[in-house]
Formats: structure tokens, C-alpha cells, sequence
């Protein structure tokens, strides 16, 4: 008591303001301590100017007590858990486990127990002694207590692994849970098929299983050793992580001396291949040579193996050895394993290395014979003009053309012609030496006939078509070389299939031939004008790159590539390079531009350059497509875009009419094959958004008239919903609240007294046709379609003549002045109003 109060008075000093003079405490306070009775006490104060108030020097160290015995409790209430031990029956970790492994691991610990008992451990009071030890057991038995439970933890890890090898030493592995999970993974594996997780779960388990039960390969059964290889065999998540996999598995069956099946072998060593370690697959394939050539299961796919990864190691001459062997011992098998060794010998640098490529293309065509499919011959004229032999690709190339219709010119046929050879041509007859004899140039001279631009183009469309757009730039070269000037259209091909391909090398390439056409096209007057005379013999053909100048086709190409990207800039100096050029636009590239404005909403702006460049370009129907889709933004009140300068539906209207009066009859029929259902519907929603009943009714009759469509579901909805707005939605409604009204009660109430008007008018017309002796269903598709074209035509005639107070003879008039409006006064408007359709609504 006398250290606490000494200390509380210490820290009553310390604490006072530095103002106040420090006095050292004196011993009478103590002597003041004892003075008086049992229940006298000090009272401690602190004084700060004139405040005094009373203080408890204690209660900073009765704060520090609480906090270390709540300390203390938690420590052990922990202790009481971890003495228990994880292996307790009411342990979160024995909770945790499935019920069958938990009613394994519980009778393994029963049995242990009973086997070992645990020896007491000795206690603090055996170690601590007297009165200084008592207070170091206070300072310390938090510590004691810490290392105590460590040293019990140890020895529990230590029991478990005791009991695992114990357990699997007196059951067996088939019981051990790990086996067990290894046993349900497998089985979710077999239901599931390909299932990723499924895959890694097998994995997982069956390493556990290796790590934790004694014999567990030699306890393997063989079916389910092939399940876990098949698993990781056809993994295609990791190429090296599956060859990593699979070596493993190799190993561990070489440890139990359980040879693998010739299935395994193959895959094992296109695992290798494919995970980026030929050498090693070649390795392993010299390995299992003698074994495999025993047997005949898989024996075509073993050798034809082998032929693949000697020719992708850059070994085409033993991959030439092994195929030739292999097709002569069994006219039966497949000649194409050749394709890889002729691919090879193309990458192989020499002369003499395409000598032997041609002569084994020659073989492969003898093998084939008409069995020699077009992709066959894609797949060697790609990889020899990819691989630079330009002469023997296209020498395939025109193989594959004259294939059935030019035999005299077929490669095969040219061989025998040299050699002076008669009847069938064998495969064993030809050879190097007789292709140097006659000279490979000779036996790959393209035709005269072939000796143009058309023949390259085919195959420059074919190679773009199959996505092989670098190759068709190959044949480029291989026309300048052989003298043979490619024009724009050949380089605009390529260029549209460089932006097709969308990487950033590619469209790179497709920009920088693109400009240097225009550069081109815009320096030719002035390079004519400067040329200088010289001697064109004295310079090769092939060395003369003139690139072709741009036409249209490739401006367009640009435009649509900056648009599609929002390159506004770019756009803008197209379209000035375009007039440098002295280039008229066509339909294309004014749709383009018009579709750039329209995605930016912009209807100023569109219909200024529509204006502009229809003066000089004749628009198609894709332009009016344009068109009608910017109205739709324009007439809808409810969008913010609007341009008062913008025609209205009927002027649109009549604009497109007018256009299409004056195509020619072959573009007329091609326009009407054109004229498609969204492009109907799009007009007709415009009519309805511009509120114009009478154009709508004329529009509904000339489209029928001209394009051939009639109203359905679709146009009787946007029809309707026009009526009813126009009953529910007062005209001078703000465009903020357009949208919202669409949902009133007042909105569906208007939509409902259409509908059920439309009905009634479809069920008097159904009526009118009973006492004809008719009915709906009787009538042909031409007759059908003008009875829905009549219904809804008295739908709006019915409207136009409630709206405006007008009868039917005005209701006429009207009609006649929209289609006059239209240009299309000539078209049939149907029959007027009778006098019971008036009074419906």
C-alpha cells in the first residue's frame, strides 16, 4: 500500500503545471498514513490555479488489472478448447469432416487412445516452490501456460500422423480418406465429362493420396489409373502444366513396373510436343520405337507421329524416310502424312530443298489421284508461298484450277511429258534427280491463259476468304515479279482484310498501303508532268513497286474504318484528300458519312451533306435507310435532337419517291428486292411520331403498291398507340413529360378504345365477307393482305374524319392532297367511309 501511494503521489507532482514548485514528498507522510483509526484514509487533490479537484492515484493501475484478468480469462477459456485438441468428437475440425469420414476418423482415434494412453503432465506446483516462487508464477504463468499448449500442440500433430499410418498399416489404403475423396473425385469426374474443376479435384486428390498412404500406387487399381490419366491428358487449360502432369504420371508407373497402353504413349508424347519440349518428345518417340512397331494397334498413328515432329524439328529428310517407309509397306494408308514433309522442305533453306518438296508433291498427287481434296491443295500452296517458294505455289494453285478441266496441264502430266513416260504414272517412279533432269522451272511454267490478273485475283480472293490475308499480299509480289501489274481493287481486298483481322500490326499495314495509294493517286498528274525518259529495259520488272493509285473503293474502305472508330479528325482529312484527288464520291461514301452524323445524332448536319452530295451523287436506297432512321430521332418529340431545317415525313417521303421514279427499270427491280420489313415499319413509325394521319393512310396504300408490304402486328401497335396519343396527349405537352404519359391511366384507358375499336372493325369486315359466302381463312395470301390493309386504312379514316369534324367526301380530299403531297397521287386510296364506319368512334 505504501509503494501505490508513494507512486500516486510521485505522478500528482509530476502531472502539476511546471509554474508550481516541486517539493519532495516527505517521510511524515507516512507517519500520517498510520495516524488515527482503521477506517481513516488520504485523499489525494490536484490544483490547477484556483480549481481543486479530488483525483484517485489508483485508478490508472485498476484499469490496467481489468484489462490483463479479462486478458487472462480469454487465455483460458482458449486453453479449455485447445486442450480439448482438434481431434476432439466436439472439435470444429472432426465437426467439419463428411459424415463417413468422421465415423472413420473417430473409431481411429478410439483405437489409438486405448493403444497409447497420454501420461500425465506435471504441474506448476511441482516446479514452483516458496514465496518468491509463488510471485514468479504470477509474472510468468501466462508464458508457461503458451508453452505448454505449443508443446501439446506438437505432440498431437505428431499422434495424428502416428494414427494415419497406423490406420492405413491395419485397413489398408482403400479406407483412408484420402482414398475415399480420391474415389468420389474420379466418379464426379466420369459424370461430368470435361468439367475443369472436376479435372484439378482428381489431380489434387491423387497427389494427396501419393503423399500420405504407404503403397498407395501399388494398391491403385489399373481402371482408375487410367482415369486420372485421362483427366490430365485431355487438359487444355495448361500445356505445360498437363505435360508436367503426365511426366509425373510416367514415373510413378515406371516405379510399379505397370507398362502404359500404346493410347497413353501417343498422348504422353503430343503432350510433350505441345507443351514446348520437342526434343523430348522426339526422345520418348525413339524410345517406344521398337516396342510399338511389335504391334499393330495404333501403329499408323504412331509412325504418322513421328513424321510430324521430325518435320517440325526442321528435319524434313528423316520425316521424308519415315513416311516413304511407312506408305510402302501399306497401300492402304493415308498418302496425306506427306503434307507435313513438303511444308518442311519449304522452310528448309537450298535449291535443292525445293527440288525435293515438288517431287514429294508430285508423290502425294500420284497417291491421291482424284482423292486430292482443294483443301489439300490450300494447305501446300499456303505453306510454300508462306515459306517464300512463290514459283511451286502457284504452280499448285493452277493444279487445283485446271483439276478436272485441263488435265493436259496438270503438274503430273508435265512430269510425264518431259520424262516421255507412258501409262500410269507411279508414285516410286518419281524422284529428285528425275525433277532436276527436267528442271523444276519447266515443270512449274504457268499457261499463257494463266498469265493475267483474273487468275492472281482468284487466288488472292480465295487466300482473303480463308483469312490467310499475308499470303494473298505474297501473291502481290509474286505479280510484280512476274511482270504483272496489280490494280487498286487487288490492294483494296487486302487492305479490307488487314482491318478484318482488327490487331493493331495488321491495320497498321492496311493504313499505310491505303495512304500511299492516295499519295499516289494525288501525285500521278504531277509526277506525268516532271517524268523523265528513260531506258525501261535496263531496269527488271520485278524491281519496278509502282503501287496502283485509289480509287473510290479505297477511300471508302478508310472512311468506313475512321467512322466505325469515332476518328472525326481523320474523316475530315479523307474527305479533303478525296476532292486532292479529284475523286467523285459514290453512294457508299455519302451513306457512311451520313451514318458518322447520325450515330453523333447530329441531324443539321446530315441532311446539309445529304443536300451538298446528292447534287452530284445519286443516292441508293441504303441513303433513304439513313434517312428515315435520323427522322425517327427527328420527329420523336420526346429526344432532345431536333433541326427544324429537317423535312417533314410527307417532303421525306416525296423526296424517296422521286428518287425512285427515276432509277432505271433494272436498279427499280433491284431497289424493290432491296426494300426490307424494318425499312417499311421505320417509315410508317415516323408517319405515327409525326402525328400525320392522312400521310400514314397513303403511305400504308403506296408501299403497298409499289414494295409489295401490308400491315401486320407490328404496324397495327405503332398505328394504334398514334391514335391513342393523339386522344390522351394535349399538343402543347412539354417533351420532358412525352414518355411519362405513355404510362396514365388516361394512356392505357385510349390504347384500350383503339384496340377494341380495331377489333369491331375486323369483326364487321369478317361479317361483310360471311354474306359472300366467305370467310377469313378462305382468302388467298394477296386477298388476305389487302383485307388487313382495308381494316386499318378505315381505322384512320374513321380517326381522321372524328378529329377534324369532317365527312367523308372532305375526308377524301384530304387523302388526295397528302398523296398529292407525297408523289404519289396516282395510287389507289381504297374505298371511302360508309355511314355506319363513321359512328364508331
Amino acid at each position: 500500500m505504501l509503494r501505490q501511494v508513494v507512486r500516486g503521489a510521485r505522478w500528482y507532482y509530476t502531472a502539476r503545471s511546471p509554474s508550481i514548485p516541486r517539493r519532495s514528498f516527505s517521510a511524515v507522510t507516512a507517519r500520517r498514513l498510520d495516524f488515527g483509526g482503521p477506517n481513516d484514509k488520504v485523499n489525494f487533490y490536484e490544483q490547477d490555479g484556483k480549481k481543486r479537484r479530488k483525483i484517485d492515484p489508483e485508478a490508472e493501475d485498476n484499469e490496467e488489472r481489468e484489462e490483463v484478468e479479462q486478458e487472462l480469462a480469454k487465455l483460458e477459456e482458449e486453453l479449455k478448447e485447445l486442450e480439448k485438441g482438434p481431434f476432439d468428437p466436439d472439435s470444429p475440425f472432426i465437426q467439419s469432416l463428411p459424415e463417413n469420414d468422421r465415423k472413420i476418423a473417430l473409431e481411429a482415434l478410439r483405437k489409438y487412445d486405448e493403444e497409447n494412453p497420454a501420461e500425465p503432465q506435471p504441474s506448476l506446483n511441482d516446479v514452483f516452490d516458496g514465496e518468491l516462487d509463488i510471485m514468479l508464477k504470477e509474472e510468468f504463468h501466462g508464458m508457461a501456460l503458451e508453452e505448454e499448449n505449443w508443446q501439446d500442440g506438437a505432440r498431437q500433430r505428431r499422434r495424428l500422423a502416428t494414427k494415419k499410418f497406423a490406420e492405413a498399416k491395419l485397413e489398408g489404403p482403400d479406407s483412408h480418406p484420402y482414398a475415399i475423396r480420391l474415389k468420389n473425385s474420379l466418379q464426379r469426374y466420369t459424370a461430368n465429362g470435361a468439367d475443369e474443376r472436376a479435372r484439378q479435384e482428381v489431380w489434387k486428390c491423387y497427389r494427396r493420396c501419393k503423399q500420405a498412404i504407404p503403397g498407395f500406387l501399388d494398391a491403385l487399381p489399373a481402371e482408375a489409373m487410367d482415369i486420372v490419366w485421362e483427366s490430365q491428358a485431355t487438359d487444355n487449360s495448361a500445356k505445360s502444366a498437363r505435360s508436367t502432369h503426365l511426366q509425373t504420371l510416367v514415373q510413378d508407373a515406371a516405379a510399379i513396373d505397370k507398362p502404359l497402353s500404346t493410347p497413353q504413349i501417343l498422348s504422353y508424347i503430343k503432350v510433350l510436343n505441345d507443351g514446348g519440349d520437342p526434343g523430348k518428345a522426339l526422345e520418348q518417340w525413339e524410345a517406344y520405337q521398337t516396342k510399338l512397331s511389335q504391334t499393330k494397334e495404333d501403329l499408323e498413328e504412331y509412325w504418322m507421329l513421328g513424321v510430324r515432329l521430325f518435320a517440325a524439328e526442321n528435319n524434313p529428310q528423316r520425316a521424308q524416310d519415315i513416311a516413304l517407309a511407312f506408305l510402302s509397306n501399306d497401300n492402304t494408308r493415308q498418302p496425306r502424312v506427306l503434307i507435313p514433309v513438303i511444308t518442311a522442305w519449304g522452310r528448309f533453306p537450298g535449291a535443292e530443298a525445293e527440288v525435293k518438296a515438288w517431287a514429294l508433291y508430285l508423290q502425294l498427287k500420284t497417291f491421291l489421284g482424284p482423292d486430292m481434296t482443294m483443301e489439300d491443295y490450300d494447305k501446300v500452296s499456303i505453306s510454300l508461298l508462306t515459306a517464300g517458294r512463290l514459283d511451286t505455289a502457284v504452280a499448285i494453285f493452277k493444279d487445283m484450277m485446271v483439276t478436272g478441266q485441263d488435265p493436259a496441264n496438270d503438274s503430273t502430266a508435265l512430269y510425264k511429258a518431259a520424262l516421255g513416260l507412258a501409262g500410269n504414272l507411279h508414285a516410286s517412279s518419281i524422284d529428285e534427280k528425275a525433277v532436276n533432269k527436267v528442271s523444276l522451272s519447266a515443270l512449274t511454267l504457268l499457261p499463257r491463259r494463266f498469265q493475267n490478273r483474273f487468275f492472281y485475283a482468284s487466288w488472292m480472293k480465295k487466300l482473303i476468304g480463308m483469312g490467310q490475308v499475308d499470303s494473298a499480299a505474297l501473291v502481290i509480289e509474286l505479280m510484280y515479279e512476274r511482270g504483272i501489274k496489280p490494280d487498286n481493287k487487288h490492294l483494296n481486298g487486302i487492305m479490307a482484310g488487314w482491318l478484318r483481322e482488327g490487331n493493331a500490326a495488321s491495320r497498321d499495314k492496311a493504313e499505310r498501303l491505303g495512304w500511299a495509294m492516295i499519295q499516289h493517286r494525288i501525285d500521278a498528274p504531277q509526277l506525268e508532268a516532271n517524268q523523265v525518259v528513260t531506258d525501261p529495259s535496263r531496269i527488271p520488272k520485278f524491281l519496278k513497286r509502282e503501287v496502283p493509285s485509289a480509287g473510290i473503293e479505297t477511300f471508302s474502305i478508310l472512311l468506313l474504318h475512321y467512322t466505325r472508330r469515332g476518328d472525326d479528325d481523320m474523316v475530315k482529312y479523307l474527305v479533303k484528300c478525296l476532292g486532292d484527288a479529284q475523286i467523285q464520291p459514290n453512294a457508299y461514301f455519302m451513306n457512311h458519312l451520313l451514318y458518322a452524323d447520325l450515330r453523333k445524332q447530329d441531324i443539321r448536319s446530315l441532311w446539309s451533306k445529304f443536300q451538298k452530295m446528292s447534287v452530284s451523287v445519286r443516292p441508293d436506297l441504303e441513303t433513304y435507310a439513313c434517312l428515315w432512321d435520323c427522322a425517327k430521332i427527328q420527329y420523336d418529340r420526346g429526344r432532345t435532337a431536333f433541326d427544324a431545317g429537317f423535312p417533314s415525313a410527307r417532303e421525306l417521303y416525296a423526296n424517296m419517291i422521286k428518287w425512285y421514279s427515276k432509277l432505271p427499270s433494272r436498279a427499280r427491280q433491284e431497289t424493290m428486292s432491296q426494300f426490307s420489313k424494318d425499312l417499311y415499319d421505320q417509315i410508317v413509325r415516323c408517319f405515327c411520331l409525326s402525328k400525320d394521319v392522312s400521310g400514314t393512310l397513303v403511305a400504308l396504300h403506296s408501299m403497298r403498291a409499289m414494295f409489295g408490304y401490308t400491315p401486320d402486328d407490328t404496324t397495327a401497335r405503332m398505328i394504334v398507340l398514334q391514335v391513342a396519343r393523339l386522344a390522351s396527349v394535349p399538343t402543347d405537352t412539354p417533351k420532358r413529360r412525352l414518355r411519362r404519359l405513355s404510362s396514365t391511366p388516361r394512356s392505357k384507358e385510349s390504347i384500350t378504345q383503339v384496340t377494341r375499336l380495331l377489333e369491331m372493325l375486323g369483326e364487321r369486315k369478317s361479317m361483310a365477307l360471311r354474306t359472300q359466302g366467305l370467310s377469313v381463312d378462305q382468302l388467298d395470301p394477296h386477298e388476305k393482305q389487302q383485307y388487313q390493309l382495308e381494316i386499318m386504312a378505315n381505322l384512320l379514316r374513321i380517326v381522321l374524319s372524328r378529329a377534324e369534324s369532317l365527312d367523308p367526301a372532305r375526308v377524301e380530299e384530304k387523302l388526295a392532297i397528302a398523296a398529292a403531297e407525297m408523289q404519289v397521287g396516282n395510287i389507289d386510296l381504297g374505298p371511302p367511309l360508309g355511314v355506319n364506319d363513321s359512328q364508331l368512334l
